[in-house]
């Protein structure tokens, strides 16, 4: 078997996707448009973005024995994500989210929860990690996520940490250890802002790299990201998108091109406009994964707006 180049570790879930004209309000009510069941999860939506753009990936995580977990489990397999690090935990409730989406791309997310979570370190398949170039970590329990981290360092291994939800809702203090084990931090501005929560985004950064490492890339919306390596701070523009139809897996999708570009051994800032390009493509389309594109229609939009890494 070829060796992998990029492990990903998270917690896949399916996605129950609303399509409203807009959000409501409280008390309000919004009829549903469309409605669907998407596979999803933010690491799992790492490691498809990655593998569509040329990346041998594997991914380390948890399953139900249910229809969800069938579903995410076909759909890794679609993507030629190799799989034997996921685990299926019997009898036990793959996670689930309910999205409500609105006509501007705007969201509002519900984790509706699950039983079938990588909890225990002893479950990692870290033969997976022999070889590889990135690791990828995201929304596991802290000691789950700094086992994995370790083992790959011990195979050479660049590790990203991306905190997400689940590690920064616990403020700065928890987050240390972790911080500092890590090669990069991936976050967006709203997660920043609670692990720094009075910082503006360049101070935030920098805040990051004092506690850990020397590379923080801050995903910004609209506004694009900004690059904090070797002390030095770069801002990288959005791509322009005419309509955005759906925000949700923006982030993930910008992650997979930061970590495509890393492969391809692009420098911080060309990785980070690559991922850029990414997250512009992938918010025309519902869906987290939908509109993750291939390497090919990447190079595309790149051409026409410029900026080819």
């Amino acid at each position: 078997m070829t060796p992998l180049n990029v492990v990903v570790v998270g917690t896949p879930a399916i996605d129950m996707m609303a399509r409203v004209s807009a959000l409501p309000h409280a008390d309000g009510l919004a009829v549903a448009e469309t409605y669907g069941a998407y596979p999803g999860g933010a690491g799992a939506n790492v490691a498809v973005g990655v593998a569509r753009l040329g990346g041998r990936v594997g991914f380390l995580g948890t399953v139900g024995d249910d229809e969800y977990g069938r579903q995410l489990l076909r759909a890794f397999e679609e993507e030629r994500i190799d799989t034997r690090g996921v685990r299926v935990a019997q009898g036990k409730g793959s996670p689930s989210c309910f999205i409500a989406v609105g006509r501007g791309g705007e969201r509002m997310i519900f984790a509706l929860g699950g039983e079938a979570l990588l909890e225990d370190a002893d479950d990692l398949e870290v033969l997976l990690l022999r070889g590889i170039r990135a690791l990828y970590v995201t929304d596991v329990p802290t000691h789950v996520a700094a086992a994995a981290m370790a083992a790959a360092q011990e195979e050479g291994g660049f590790v990203f940490l991306s905190p997400g939800g689940l590690l920064t809702s616990g403020g700065l203090e928890p987050m240390r250890e972790l911080l500092a084990r890590a090669d990069a931090v991936v976050i967006s501005q709203a997660e920043a802002s609670c692990l720094c929560p009075t910082e503006t985004p360049k101070q935030a950064a920098r805040l990051l790299a004092a506690v850990g490492p020397d590379l923080v890339v801050m995903t910004l919306g609209a506004e694009g990201a900004l690059v904090l390596d070797d002390n030095k701070i770069s801002m990288v523009e959005a791509f322009e998108v005419q309509e955005v139809t759906d925000t949700t897996g923006a982030g993930d999708a910008f992650a997979a091109g930061l970590i495509a570009g890393f492969i391809e051994g692009l420098d911080w800032r060309q990785a980070a406009r690559l991922g850029c390009a990414v997250a512009a493509i992938k918010v025309r389309h519902l869906g987290a994964r939908t509109g993750l594109p291939t390497r090919r229609q990447v190079d595309d939009l790149m051409r026409r707006q410029g900026g080819a890494p």
